[in-house]
């Protein structure tokens, strides 16, 4: 497969619509908890949402919304029913599509028939404000195709050097194809505002220097223990905890990726990079 084949197939539809793509390195960030998190937010604004599940392996969105699927995106990709039939109503404002007993549905797929699956979504979710797609971790076909499609690709990390190498080559592999992709980090489980930005500023440093260019970044979120007691009660955190912490920390996320881009921050401005990245080897080694 073939890159130029990925940038050649990006659609992007004329509606108002926003796709965004939540992508992670690796797994265990809390990628698909914040995704149902940040849909929930978002919708909570007043913005109609779908979240369509890409997991199509280990999909979940569905057990922590607490719906029992016998039906989804299998059904959706194949024809046998609309967008309008396969979803399921979570909350006001809120629609899911599952990955529902589709494990390898898009194993062998052809770019073709994933641009072709992401123009239908579009078309029929018109009638949507955002469309948010949790993808699985990693890269993969199914990934790169959504993410050049996307109006904007939200990658989650953590603060951990490997979570961090992946998030920036996340970056370097999709700036590739199409420097003018929309690519913003969410720092999840920070200790707290400075952490997360230090973390966005050492990826915003390597960057710069050896792509020449930066992401956005797109926010932050604290380490929270009542994010477990949410899921395990399959609710959102607004629901179970709305004087939450981590519930100011999303509504601002929500409201930058429904609103006004958030500016970039550049790197060597915010700290003095230069000097600090040649003083952490590890980082150093983060090339590409």
């Amino acid at each position: 497969m073939r890159k130029l084949e990925l940038k050649n197939n990006r659609m992007h539809s004329a509606s108002a619509c926003r796709l965004i793509s939540v992508l992670s390195g690796k797994g265990g960030v809390g990628k698909s908890v914040l995704t149902s998190n940040l849909a929930d937010q978002i919708s909570s604004l007043g913005n109609k949402v779908l979240i369509v599940d890409l997991d199509y392996n280990f999909g979940n969105q569905h057990i922590l919304a607490n719906i029992q699927a016998s039906y989804g995106i299998t059904q959706f990709e194949n024809g046998s029913l609309s967008l309008g039939e396969a979803i399921y109503h979570v909350d006001d404002n809120l629609d899911l599509l599952p990955a529902y007993n589709c494990y390898g549905l898009f194993d062998q797929a052809e770019v073709t028939r994933l641009a072709e699956f992401t123009s239908r979504l579009r078309e029929e979710a018109s009638n949507y404000d955002v469309i948010i797609c949790d993808h699985p971790s990693g890269l993969n076909k199914t990934t790169s195709v959504l993410a050049y499609a996307s109006d904007i690709v939200l990658s989650v990390l953590v603060p951990e050097l490997t979570s961090i190498s992946d998030s920036y080559g996340l970056f370097k592999y999709l700036h590739e194809v199409d420097a003018k992709l929309d690519f913003r980090l969410l720092v999840n489980r920070a200790k707290d505002s400075d952490e997360a930005e230090y973390i966005v500023s050492k990826i915003c440093a390597l960057a710069e220097r050896f792509i020449e260019d930066i992401p956005t970044y797109a926010g932050f979120v604290t380490e929270n223990n009542q994010f477990k007691e949410a899921v395990a009660s399959q609710t959102s955190i607004i629901k179970k905890h709305p004087d939450s912490p981590a519930v100011k920390e999303l509504r601002v996320i929500a409201r930058k990726l429904t609103g006004v881009k958030s500016g970039r921050i550049s790197a060597l401005a915010e700290i003095n990079q230069g000097e600090k990245i040649n003083k952490t080897p590890a980082f150093a080694d983060i090339k590409g």
